[in-house]
């Protein structure tokens, strides 16, 4: 299948490199107004005319993605939680007409946006978000995400990163296990709800399960992908050099994307040398917790002693392997050692319940103290100008470690955790009416730093967990 990009060629480099648009995104989820073959002679044709201005071109023939909580009206006498109440209809959007000419791929039923600059469904956001519109009571739009990311599932064989189709070459975080499991029990028969997905959690399953994710039981990301991002065409374009001479270069990038953390110290040799990217020499201590919770879930579901014996064995090596006089870490594949990167990841088997209670106590007495600032849980205390570093904490990883505290008996931790984090959000709710993609939890009163793009308002995930916390300190 040629995608959008392929089909406009010279149209579509043109475009991104330009360097009229600031942000490529706006570019590549344009939606055509032209059948493709009439918009390429058109360009053929004009293109070498003196007056010829490719804004107006694109302008012409092209429609950007809308945005449709632009829409949404911020009313400051509202309570953050009454604004979010109010904010669910502006992102959330129906089933796709199939008949779309752009890099969107249609999705069957409805579904949640982030926000901002991302028009489209995203996996491991979903989960997160979910768990503000299960509060809510919007359980038949959770039931629809469910159903779509299903739907990706018997289509292509796992959910991807979004649907874009240049997403297609990656997934993200495999939250589809807790995504059904927080669905069901809130069902009236909840093995109904197992039995409708266990055929896609067991396919994807097998999809994590590959072999060239994966060495000697642990896990990697991963991207089939090895060249410049279509959604970042002109930024990666800067690196074409430098791939040159490191070959995975792009794929390493684009694995970093499947982890959600695009892009943090984590992935790099040189923490403050996004150059030295190495993604796939990674098992990330976070990804090995998901797909043991997927594991255990699976047995028992089905009692096969297949899912038994692999849950056993993860399990087995987080809590050796993964773990190190250190504390937990990412194991770097290629010397078979942690790579000593602390960050927020290492609440993820607290969450999942994969720690002993030495484990649990280790992490609460180091890593904790490490990480927690006035606003809540840093993503890593290394400050490289990646916005999956410091000073930023984000709304997922925060949820996590609450759970996790909370999960091994750290009420008192979990429970001022959450309240830092409320009190951030409602810093900048209370300054500019919105809740935003990410936040610094250094300076709370002050925006997050660094990454590819603005700080995006909405949105999706800081929403959900917003809700989440205020029912957990209800408790």
């Amino acid at each position: 299948m040629n995608t959008i990009d392929q089909l406009l060629g010279e149209l579509f480099v043109d475009l991104h490199t330009s360097g009229i648009w600031e942000d490529e995104k706006y570019i590549s989820d344009a939606e055509l107004t032209t059948p493709i073959d009439e918009v390429l002679a058109l360009y053929n044709e004009e293109k070498s005319g003196a007056n010829f201005d490719l804004k107006s071109f694109f302008e012409k023939h092209f429609q950007p993605a809308q945005a449709v909580e632009v829409d949404f009206v911020a009313d400051p006498n509202r309570s953050p939680e009454d604004h979010i109440k109010a904010l669910w209809p502006y992102l959330h959007r129906s089933a796709d007409p199939t008949d779309i000419l752009s890099t969107k791929v249609p999705l069957p039923h409805s579904y949640i946006v982030p926000g901002g600059r991302f028009q489209e469904v995203y996996y491991w956001d979903s989960y997160f978000t979910q768990l503000g519109l299960l509060a809510h009571g919007h359980r038949s739009w959770v039931g629809d995400l469910l159903d779509n990311f299903a739907h990706f599932i018997d289509t292509y064989g796992h959910i991807p990163n979004g649907n874009r189709t240049y997403f297609l070459s990656r997934s993200q975080p495999p939250f589809f296990a807790l995504m059904v499991d927080a669905y069901a029990k809130g069902a009236e028969e909840p093995m109904d709800v197992y039995e409708r997905y266990l055929p896609a959690l067991e396919k994807e399953y097998a999809f994590w399960s590959a072999e060239h994710r994966n060495e000697e039981g642990k896990t990697t990301y991963w991207d089939a992908g090895n060249s410049p991002r279509i959604e970042m065409y002109r930024t990666d374009l800067e690196w074409e050099t430098h791939a040159k001479e490191h070959p995975l270069f792009f794929q390493h990038l684009r694995a970093a994307c499947e982890s959600g953390w695009d892009f943090s110290s984590r992935w790099l040799a040189d923490p403050m040398d996004l150059g030295t990217i190495h993604t796939m020499d990674i098992a990330p201590v976070d990804l090995n917790s998901l797909l043991l919770f997927l594991e255990e879930l699976l047995f028992n579901l089905t009692g096969n002693k297949v899912y038994e014996d692999a849950a056993y064995e993860r399990k087995l090596k987080l809590q050796t392997e993964f773990f190190t006089e250190e504390g937990f870490q990412d194991i770097d594949l290629r010397s078979g050692t942690g790579t000593g990167a602390v960050s927020a990841a290492v609440f993820y088997p607290l969450f999942v319940g994969a720690a002993t209670a030495d484990q649990a106590a280790f992490t609460v007495e180091h890593h904790l103290p490490q990480l927690l600032e006035t606003g809540g849980l840093l993503t890593t205390p290394i400050k490289s100008g990646q916005q999956w570093d410091a000073p930023n904490g984000w709304a997922p990883l925060q949820w996590i470690a609450v759970m996790g505290l909370d999960r091994y008996g750290f009420k008192e931790e979990a429970r001022d955790l959450a309240t830092r984090w409320i009190r951030t959000c409602d810093i900048i709710y209370n300054a500019r009416g919105k809740f935003v993609e990410k936040y610094n939890v250094v300076e709370p009163e002050n925006l997050s730093k660094g990454g590819e793009y603005d700080v995006q308002d909405g949105f999706g995930w800081s929403n959900g967990v917003y809700i989440a916390m205020l029912e957990y300190l209800k408790k």
